[in-house]
């Protein structure tokens, strides 16, 4: 097994271990988590494809757009309208804002666009850390 399979069948272990731990409060932590990091990954491509436009890095800015408009999507799906009042009004527009502007940023290859949703992301992931912490 090369080193780079190893590697991946660990992280994916590891990655179901927290999953399957995790209280629901947790999961949303750890989706936020993620997105942050599929986000950080797409800014280190964009940087990249800046100067020329190698293949790998496209694709690669693609995948992680994808990955973290995905889990959004997912963040958006779970919101309880009837329940959650202005507060879930106000999330799912800000959810449905964020995936049209990485839309856009995948379009143009802005960095600067991407970085506006890691903003928006952070202070969610914010304020739910707290909840998370106020309610141990």
């Amino acid at each position: 097994m090369n080193p780079r399979n190893a590697a991946a069948q660990y992280n994916a272990v590891r990655n179901h271990g927290l999953v399957a731990d995790a209280s629901p409060t947790r999961l949303v932590q750890i989706m936020f988590e993620h997105i942050l990091s599929h986000l950080a990954m797409a800014q280190k491509c964009m940087e990249r494809i800046k100067d020329n436009q190698p293949v790998s890095d496209v694709v690669a800015k693609g995948t992680a757009i994808g990955k973290a408009s995905r889990l959004i999507g997912q963040l958006n799906g779970t919101l309880d309208m009837e329940r959650g009042g202005q507060i879930a009004e106000n999330l799912r527009a800000l959810y449905v804002y964020m995936l049209s502007r990485l839309l856009a940023a995948n379009l143009t290859n802005d960095t600067q666009i991407v970085g506006e949703v890691v903003k928006l992301i952070r202070e969610i992931k914010t304020g739910w850390d707290q909840i998370v912490t106020d309610s141990r």
